[in-house]
This record gives C-alpha cells, sequence and structure tokens, in this order.
C-alpha cells in the first residue's frame, strides 16, 4: 500500500477520484479486520451517499475508508 493517498470523504472528492481513474484502496473501519486493506483492485466505478462501487463489487460508505492512491 503506498504511502502518499487522500482519504475519500466528499461527493466532490469521489467525482474527482472516478474521473482520474486512480486506484482505489478500501480499508475496513472496524470489526476484526479494522484498519486492514480488504481491497486495491481500481479505480471507482460508481458512488451514492450511501455504497462506492470498485471493480464490480459495493462497499458501504460508513463501514469502509477509501483511499485515492497518488503515487
Amino acid at each position: 500500500m503506498s504511502n502518499i493517498y487522500k482519504v475519500l470523504k466528499t461527493d466532490a472528492e469521489f467525482l474527482t477520484a472516478a474521473l482520474s481513474q486512480l486506484q482505489i484502496d478500501i480499508l475496513e473501519r472496524r470489526g476484526d479486520l479494522a484498519d486492514c486493506v480488504i481491497d486495491c483492485d481500481g479505480p471507482i466505478q460508481k458512488w451514492s451517499p450511501v455504497s462506492v462501487k470498485v471493480a464490480d463489487a459495493y462497499y458501504m460508505r460508513n463501514e469502509f475508508e477509501f483511499r485515492m492512491v497518488l503515487a
């Protein structure tokens, strides 16, 4: 996992990430896998106020942290 990233929180940030087509790292926020990267398969395909789609899988925005990898 890269050390240079931006945590995505707002719809504008998700839009920027989707348009840039940069890789997204997804981290579990709670539970047994808290702070573990669970996916880093590619760019954002879709997003809504509730979920984000990356690599044909949906993730709940309130349960995961989304990081746009910058370098």
